[in-house]
């Protein structure tokens, strides 16, 4: 007999073939068409790290509220308006200035568009904000310099030509 040949170590340790192994299973009274111990600890453990369906529905309806925040009108209007408020500085040309209803289209318009591009790839999302953000205030601190630049030049005329009248400084 082969299985008689193998030694006990072999027939402890799944040195056994599989029709002893069956056969063991059988004499000791298991069912075979129960799972098996290793199947129902995989499915222990798979359990354990998956969210209850209760907890998961909670946290998606938060982060649909945190969206839905996020995607409101007026948190795009200041984004969506940024070339037109950079031209009016720099040029004080009133026509630049953006109507209350412009502003509100701009950004209505915008954040549907950062949704469909949330829906694509969220990374360009966050690109797009990134840069908006950082365009905005790198254009304020310039628009601040350029000011500062204008009337220490201004100054710096009228004390030249305060001194060629004679006036003194």
């Amino acid at each position: 007999m082969a299985g008689e040949s193998k030694t006990v170590l072999e027939r402890l340790f799944g040195g056994a073939s599989k029709s002893s192994a069956d056969a063991s299973q059988a004499s000791m009274g298991a069912d075979p068409g129960a799972p098996s111990l290793a199947a129902l600890r995989s499915q222990a453990k798979k359990a354990r790290n998956r969210p209850v369906a209760a907890q998961t529905a909670v946290d998606d309806a938060a982060q649909q509220q945190m969206l839905d925040e996020l995607f409101e009108t007026e948190n795009w209007e200041v984004l969506s308006s940024l070339y037109f408020d950079l031209r009016f500085a720099m040029t004080g040309f009133e026509y630049f200035k953006l109507t209350e209803k412009q502003q509100r289209i701009l950004g209505k318009t915008m954040g549907t568009c950062m949704r469909v591009l949330l829906q694509i790839d969220p990374r360009y999302v966050a690109l797009i904000v990134f840069a908006t953000n950082f365009g905005a205030y790198a254009a304020d601190k310039e628009m601040a310099w350029h000011r500062a630049w204008k009337e220490w030049e201004a100054k710096q005329v009228l004390d030249r030509t305060a001194q060629r009248n004679g006036q003194g400084v």
